[in-house]
């Protein structure tokens, strides 16, 4: 879809929850795009919602919702013309709240029908977790806590350790989009059987600042982020 086409973007003015982002490769896969999406934008605040689709009016774009409209503003400012997947992304406000976005491409059958399959959804995952015991959560729950202290101790090092990556984090173009922002990033090598990887950077100084930004911020998700041993 080429921009004349696409008639969802928000004056410069009406500040939304929502930012509608384009310009995105279309060659990645949904699931890749949306991991990568999700970490780029949750450093500036909760994401609640990204939806993107294959379908042809959709293709190349996506929309952010988050839970408060000052995040959305602050990625903007940030994250505009940032490359993702090498092309540089183009970000406004939604012309509506994510809710109602559908019904700009006049899916209206399938709005009530996602309305109705939500609801159900959320039954049968309540039901469900009735059910089902109490298991640890993966990550670094799976850790004591001395073990997580004792890694969070260990001295500044140019090499940062990632440790209990999700499925959907095992990539290097993932880690790559998450680390290429911060200065000094020179490489990502993942250990996929490990579900770790160490990131490379050009000084202790570059690094520090990279795991004081990322270590406090949920983009990361339940993977831990401290300094290699050396």
């Amino acid at each position: 879809m080429t921009d004349s086409q696409a008639p969802l973007a928000a004056p410069a003015e009406h500040v939304l929850d929502t930012l509608y982002v384009n310009n995105l490769n279309e060659k990645v896969s949904l699931n890749k795009l949306k991991a990568v999406l999700n970490s780029l934008f949750g450093r500036y605040g909760k994401v609640i919602q990204i939806t993107a689709h294959r379908n042809l009016k959709m293709k190349g774009q996506a929309f952010v919702t988050y839970a408060d409209p000052k995040s959305s503003d602050k990625a903007l400012r940030k994250l505009q013309g940032r490359p993702v997947f090498k092309k540089p992304i183009r970000i406004t406000w939604a012309k509506a709240s994510s809710d109602e976005y559908n019904r700009l491409l006049q899916n209206f059958d399938a709005i009530a029908k996602r309305q109705e399959l939500k609801k159900e959804r959320e039954r049968l995952r309540k039901e469900k977790e009735q059910q089902k015991p109490q298991t640890p959560q993966p990550g670094t729950s799976q850790m004591s806590k001395s073990q997580i202290k004792q890694w969070k101790s260990l001295p500044p090092n140019n090499i940062l350790l990632l440790q209990n990556l999700a499925d959907h984090q095992l990539s290097n173009e993932v880690l790559d989009a998450i680390f290429s922002v911060f200065n000094g990033f020179e490489r990502v090598r993942l250990i996929k059987f490990r579900k770790l990887a160490f990131v490379d950077f050009d000084s202790e100084t570059n690094a520090t600042a990279c795991l004081e930004k990322l270590g406090s911020s949920d983009s990361l998700e339940n993977a831990l982020l401290t300094y290699a041993k050396k």
